[in-house]
C-alpha cells in the first residue's frame, strides 16, 4: 500500500491512496468509498501490476505512477491523472509506446509544476535492453500537465543492464541564475539537476557508486533509491549499499557537496526537511534527526527495523516507520510499526507485543523434508550483503547438523576484524578484536547468543543451544569486542561481516 495524499475535492476532505494495483478515493470523515480505479488485468492474480507511489493531488486531478516489477511479459506502466471528483481517467502517460518489455515502471510520485503546467515523472531500468529499451527508459520526462504528453526527456544512459533506476520523486529548486531546476537522484549514484524547461542538464554530483551486483546483470543495490528532499537551498539524500558515506547534503544551485555523514547507515527511506531539520532513517535501524547546515546529527533513537520508509511532519510531530521481515524466510514481522515523535506530551515505551514464547516441542522426526542449504551439507556462504574491505575477497563455508546439533566454520581471508566496521560508527570507534560467530531466532527482534569465535586459522566448531526449544533464523559472523553477548541490532548492523538466513528455521536439539 502507497502512502495517501489528502486533498478537498469539491468541499470535501478526500484520501487517495493505492492499494495494490488500485487506486481508492475514500471521503475522510467517514471512509465511505467515493470510487476506485483498478490498473492492469482485473481478477488476474498474476498480473504483476502494482502502485508503489503516493498520488499527486493537483489541478482537479489526482496523479500517480505505477509498475510491473520489470514484467517483460507484456503489462505496461507509466503515469496515469484521473479526476479526482469522479474517478474518469483524464490522460495516461505510456513511457514504452504501445510496446511493453518491462521498461516502463515508474516506482515513485511525480512532482508538479503548476506555474509552469509541467508533471515530471521519472522512469527505471530495463531488463530487456537493448530491444526494449525507449527513448523513456532511465529518464527524467516532463509532462504537460493537461494533457500528458511529453514535453521534453534526459536520458543520462546509454542501452544498458546494470539496474540504474530514477527510483526517488523529483525535487524543484532554482539554480544559481535563478533558474527553474528539477534534480532527481540514480542508482548511479549520480544526482541529476537538469532545466524544467527545456531538460538541459544544468549540474550533476556523483556520491556514491551503483553498488552492481555484477556488470550487466540487472541488479544494483546501490546510489540514490529512496527519496531526496530539498530545503533552504540544500538537497538532502542518502544513498544505498555502494560505500560510505551514505547521507550527502548538495547546494541546490551547483551541486557542490555542502557536507556528508559518516554516522548515518546506508538507507533505502526518503528524507525530510522542516525548520532546518533533516529526519532519515537507515538499514542501521536507526532513526535520525540533522542539523540541514552542517549535517550534526541533533538526536538519534534505535528502532525494532530498518528505516526503508518516508516521515511525515505535522506541527510538532514526526511520524515515520520500522520494520524488516525475514530476507528469503517465510516469517512475518512481529516489531514492524510506526513511530510518534513529539516535542509535545511524554516519553512512551513501544507497544510491540511481547516476545512469544518459545515453540512447543514437536513430535516425531526433527528433521524438516527436503534438502536445506548448509545443513547436513556444507555449503560456500556469500559476501553479498555487505561490501568487504577494499584489497580483500574472503570466503567461508559452513555446516550446520541437527542430530547432533553441530555448527562448522571454516573462513579465509578475512582480514582484521577492524576493517569490517563501518566507517564513522560508535562500532568503529570502539574497534574489533574478533570474528564471532551468533545464532539469532529472529531478525526484527534479534534474540541468541554465541556459538563460538574464530581461531587463528579462522575456524570453529560449537555445539551450543542459547535458549533450548527456540527455533532460529540465522547465522552471522561479526566483528567484535565483546563475545559474551549478542549485540543490540544496530551495533550488529555496524559490525556485520557475513550472514546465511535458514528457511524453515533450525530447531537445535
Amino acid at each position: 500500500m502507497s502512502s495517501a495524499a489528502v486533498a478537498d475535492v469539491a468541499g470535501e476532505q478526500t484520501v487517495y491512496f493505492g492499494g495494490g494495483k488500485t487506486l481508492y478515493a475514500l471521503r475522510a470523515r467517514d471512509g465511505k468509498l467515493r470510487w476506485k480505479h483498478e490498473l492492469g488485468r482485473p481478477g488476474d492474480g498474476n498480473d504483476p501490476t502494482e502502485i508503489e507511489s503516493s498520488p499527486v493531488v493537483v489541478a482537479g486531478m489526482v496523479i500517480v505512477g505505477w509498475d510491473v516489477h520489470n514484467s517483460p511479459t507484456g503489462e505496461p506502466a507509466g503515469v496515469l491523472a484521473l479526476d479526482a471528483a469522479s474517478g474518469a481517467r483524464r490522460w495516461v502517460f505510456d513511457p514504452e509506446e504501445g510496446k511493453p518489455n518491462g521498461c516502463g515502471d515508474v516506482w515513485s510520485s511525480p512532482a508538479v509544476d503548476t506555474r509552469a503546467g509541467l508533471v515530471f515523472a521519472a522512469t527505471a531500468n530495463c531488463p530487456t535492453s537493448p530491444k526494449g529499451w525507449r527513448r523513456y527508459t532511465e529518464a527524467i520526462i516532463a509532462l504537460d500537465l493537461r494533457t500528458g504528453k511529453p514535453k521534453w526527456v534526459y536520458q543520462p544512459h546509454q542501452p544498458n543492464n546494470n539496474d540504474l533506476d530514477f527510483a526517488g520523486a523529483p525535487n524543484l529548486f532554482t539554480g544559481s541564475d535563478g533558474t527553474p531546476l528539477v534534480g532527481l537522484g540514480n542508482k548511479d549514484g549520480v544526482y541529476y539537476a537538469v532545466s524544467r524547461a527545456t531538460g538541459a542538464l544544468v549540474w550533476k554530483r556523483k556520491v556514491a557508486e551503483p553498488g552492481l551486483a555484477r556488470p550487466g546483470g540487472n541488479y544494483s543495490t546501490g546510489g540514490f533509491i529512496g527519496p531526496t528532499a530539498q530545503g533552504n537551498g540544500v538537497v538532502v539524500g542518502g544513498t544505498a549499499i555502494g560505500g560510505a558515506p551514505f547521507l550527502h547534503a548538495l547546494d541546490a544551485t551547483s551541486g557542490t557537496i555542502d557536507w556528508q555523514q559518516p554516522a548515518a547507515a546506508a538507507t533505502y527511506g526518503g528524507a525530510a526537511i522542516a525548520n532546518g531539520v533533516v529526519f532519515i532513517g537507515a538499514t542501521d535501524f536507526t532513526f535520525r534527526a540533522l542539523d540541514l547546515e552542517t549535517g550534526k546529527v541533533l538526536w538519534s533513537q534505535e528502532m525494532k527495523g530498518a528505516v526503508s520508509g518516508g516521515s511525515a511532519i505535522v506541527d510538532d510531530d514526526v511520524v515515520t516507520v520500522a520494520g524488516i521481515r525475514e530476507p528469503g524466510l517465510d516469517q512475518t514481522s512481529k516489531t514492524s510499526g510506526v513511530y510518534l515523535f513529539s516535542l509535545r506530551g511524554r516519553a512512551v515505551t513501544t507497544t510491540t507485543a511481547a516476545e512469544p514464547a518459545p515453540e512447543p516441542e514437536p513430535t516425531g522426526s526433527t528433521v524438516p523434508p527436503g534438502p536445506q542449504k548448509c545443513v547436513d551439507t556444507a555449503c560456500s556462504v556469500p559476501f553479498d550483503l555487505i561490501q568487504p574491505p577494499a584489497g580483500l575477497t574472503p570466503s567461508m563455508t559452513l555446516l550446520v547438523t541437527r542430530d547432533p546439533w553441530r555448527v562448522e566454520v571454516h573462513a579465509q581471508g578475512l582480514g582484521a576484524p577492524a576493517a569490517w566496521l563501518r566507517p564513522g560508527s560508535q562500532a568503529a570507534t570502539e574497534g574489533a578484536r574478533a570474528f564471532a560467530v551468533f545464532l539469532s531466532e529472529r531478525d526484527d527482534n534479534p534474540t541468541g547468543g554465541l556459538l563460538c569465535v574464530l581461531d587463528g586459522n579462522l575456524s570453529c566448531t560449537s555445539s551450543a543451544i542459547p535458549r533450548r526449544g527456540a527455533t532460529y533464523s540465522r547465522i552471522t559472523v561479526l566483528a567484535v569486542n565483546d563475545t559474551s553477548r549478542l549485540p543490540s541490532i544496530t551495533e550488529g548492523v555496524n559490525r556485520l561481516v557475513v550472514t546465511q538466513a535458514f528457511n524453515p528455521p533450525l530447531r537445535p536439539r
